[in-house]
């Protein structure tokens, strides 16, 4: 409505002033794809029924991988699972995730140099006044990109959060990657 009125469009003006419309088929303008892959979590999982561990989708010739938060491992059994010590400080919990995302990639057929984005979720760690480790955590992400082995840079999201799934995590990565298929 305007001014008591009703503006109606022709097929016409909507289109040019709109674009086309959305179909089973295109998603703005892009087709949608065809062939996506879903990779299940490892069976040994608790969150294996929950969601996936990375989904591949290929469109106009790049196959784009999505991958599922990453998590660190435990370090050190001796410590209960709710304390940030059995998965170490913010840098150790970065590192291992690192590389468990570049075994992750390596398992689908993409490396370290295809990410194209990471996005990081960090806690506050109560042994330095509850803020999060930005530093140690930029000095193990350029462990990882940014090196003669792994050129490329992905675009990049680091933020902090009240909290994680478990307690003790610090740290949790998620990254696309994306390659010509």
């Amino acid at each position: 409505m305007h001014g008591g009125r009703i503006n109606r469009l022709s097929g016409t003006d909507r289109m040019r002033r709109f674009g086309p419309p959305f179909s089973a088929s295109t998603l703005g303008g892009m087709a949608l794809a065809k062939g996506i892959e879903r990779y299940a979590l490892d069976e040994s999982s608790p969150y294996r029924t929950q969601f996936l561990e990375s989904v591949r989708v290929p469109v106009d010739g790049t196959e784009f991988l999505m991958l599922s938060g990453l998590t660190p491992p435990v370090i050190d059994s001796s410590v209960p699972s709710d304390r940030a010590e059995a998965y170490g400080d913010t840098e150790v919990q970065t590192r291992n995730i690192l590389a468990e995302l570049k075994a992750t990639l390596e398992r689908r057929g993409y490396g370290l140099n295809d990410v194209v984005k990471v996005q990081a979720f960090l806690v506050g760690d109560a042994r330095i006044g509850g803020h999060a480790d930005f530093q140690g955590f930029s000095r193990a992400y350029a462990e990882a990109f940014g090196t003669t082995e792994t050129p490329n840079i992905p675009v990049r999201t680091r933020v902090q959060v009240a909290g994680l799934v478990e307690p003790g995590w610090l740290v949790e990565i998620e990254a696309m990657a994306a390659k010509v298929g």
